[in-house]
């Protein structure tokens, strides 16, 4: 009888043991996969930030197309920055927005074909 219940007591150590191994390998399998998961997040963010970083140095870049324009010429329309850029209206409008509100330049006129934009000499 004292067999049975040392059998039956080393059976339970032995499922108990495996039953720790196996809890162990889950915790190591969990870490790794929290690993991956903070490494592919750091991926994404890396390659976001590049994204806008390419996105602001493309703006920038035809900013600085606008204002060398007004540097050889006095004034600029926004159908001149569609033309100059390959742009759509709404892009140039945007692009002469932010300019002006840089105080890189000055708006001439308030609506229609009568505005115009001209280099804000006085840029503070």
């Amino acid at each position: 009888m004292d067999y049975i219940y040392l059998l039956a007591l080393l059976f339970i150590l032995i499922l108990f043991s495996k039953y720790i191994f196996s809890i162990s390998k889950l915790k190591k399998e969990n870490v790794a996969l929290k690993k991956q998961v903070e490494q592919k997040k750091c991926e994404t963010f890396n390659t976001n930030v590049t994204e806008l970083s390419l996105k602001q140095q493309e703006i920038d870049s035809k900013k600085n197309k606008i204002i060398e324009f007004l540097s050889n010429h006095e004034t600029i329309t926004n159908n001149q920055v569609e033309n100059l850029l390959k742009v759509s209206n709404s892009t140039a409008y945007r692009l002469l927005e932010s300019l002006e509100q840089e105080k890189s330049i000055l708006q001439i006129g308030n609506t229609g074909r009568d505005v115009y934009y001209i280099l804000n000499r006085y840029k503070k």
